[in-house]
């Protein structure tokens, strides 16, 4: 369940990350989405979502070593991140790519057992 706390609070990280996006597009062009351009709705949902996320980590952290969870929580939310953008239709270069590859790649020896004996 830990985990599942871990991914849900990589997931709010996201989601505020996206949503303060939105809000600099709205005030930029208004006419962007069809909610009447209110940013400060974006900036609030934001920072509940923050919010959200920090309750879940700190729920994560009771059974999840410091060193395993925030490297795994910062990956769920660079690669919903990522996804963002090239549903977007952000700029995504392959130099991106490639750093979020190597960041699964590092997440997953975090989780590999280890063979070195205590």
């Amino acid at each position: 369940m830990q985990f599942f706390f871990l991914f849900l609070s990589g997931t709010c990280s996201a989601s505020a990350s996206i949503l303060l996006r939105i809000a600099a597009r709205v005030d930029n062009d208004p006419s962007l989405f069809a909610t009447g351009g209110r940013p400060l709705l974006y900036r609030l949902a934001a920072i509940a979502a923050y919010g959200a996320g920090f309750g879940l980590y700190a729920l994560a952290l009771k059974r999840v070593e410091l060193s395993v969870a925030y490297p795994l929580m910062v990956a769920v939310t660079i690669l919903e991140i990522l996804v963002f953008g090239v549903v977007s239709g952000e700029a995504v270069s392959p130099r991106i790519v490639a750093g979020a590859g190597f960041l699964l790649i590092s997440v997953l020896l975090l989780y590999l057992p280890s063979s070195a004996r205590p």
